[in-house]
């Protein structure tokens, strides 16, 4: 297994300081995502599941510590790491009363960055271990997977996160998980991705939308939460992709 890291800080160099230090480490870790700011990190936790989120407290618009917070309702599972470069009291209090595993102050030492990822290496590996065990999917988990999936068609458009579909369908999101993934092999939130992905592509082939406006149809956050997302997944940025399906069309 490799554990998934996210990176949150405005500051390029900052994270390219740590995403160094993940490379160098030899560790089986890699670098999933990276944010400059605590509502651009929300979705993108969402959407990535990563075991483990080094975040910086002062960004611009929502703070670091209200987005972790955030971040624990839809995934409960990940290791956050708050960075700041102030020694405040007030922020080392609100990291404890939510319960946050690590809070460093910068410069952050390599070691402790080591230290950090060995850590969340064992604590994620037992599950890793658990997830990969798969059973074959019976009735009932096909029936609750077709209802996942009919659910996404339908409000892929909206907020959506696995405490929703817990909410809205009376099941556990672990449960639920386990059984989507026996019938289809990937996880909801990739699910509920790549179905966003489709209709972006279809508007952005067929409509003269902006950006802006099929991020907000289609459930993404604003348009550079849709670019980095559809660059990521389809190698190509939302306006290539556009410009390529004129191109056959016209061709």
């Amino acid at each position: 297994m490799v554990l998934r890291i996210l990176i949150a800080d405005d500051e390029p160099i900052e994270r390219k300081v740590i995403e160094k230090i993940i490379a160098d480490s030899e560790l089986p870790a890699v670098v999933a995502g990276g944010a400059t700011s605590g509502s651009e990190a929300i979705p993108l936790a969402e959407e990535l599941r990563p075991d483990l989120i080094f975040m910086d407290i002062r960004m611009p618009g929502m703070n670091g510590l209200d987005a972790a917070a955030l971040i624990q309702q839809s995934n409960p599972g990940a290791i956050i790491a708050i960075v700041t470069a102030f020694d405040e009291f007030a922020y080392a209090k609100r990291a404890i009363d939510i319960r946050l595993d690590y809070f460093l102050l910068k410069p952050i030492e390599k070691s402790e960055i080591i230290r950090i990822i060995e850590e969340a290496i064992l604590r994620v590996q037992p599950a890793a271990r658990a997830e990969e065990q798969v059973p074959a999917a019976g009735p009932q988990q096909i029936r609750l997977a077709r209802e996942i999936a009919r659910y996404v068609r339908e409000h892929y458009a909206e907020p959506l996160s696995l405490d929703t579909l817990e909410r809205e369908l009376n099941r556990s999101h672990q449960y639920m998980n386990r059984a989507f993934k026996a019938v289809h092999r990937l996880p909801i939130m990739q699910f509920l991705t790549e179905h966003r992905l489709e209709r972006a592509k279809m508007l952005l082939g067929q409509t003269d939308f902006t950006l802006g406006r099929i991020a907000e149809e289609t459930g993404f956050y604003d348009a550079s939460h849709l670019g980095q997302t559809f660059k990521r997944q389809e190698g190509v940025t939302p306006q290539q992709y556009r410009q390529q399906w004129l191109a056959k069309q016209r061709g």
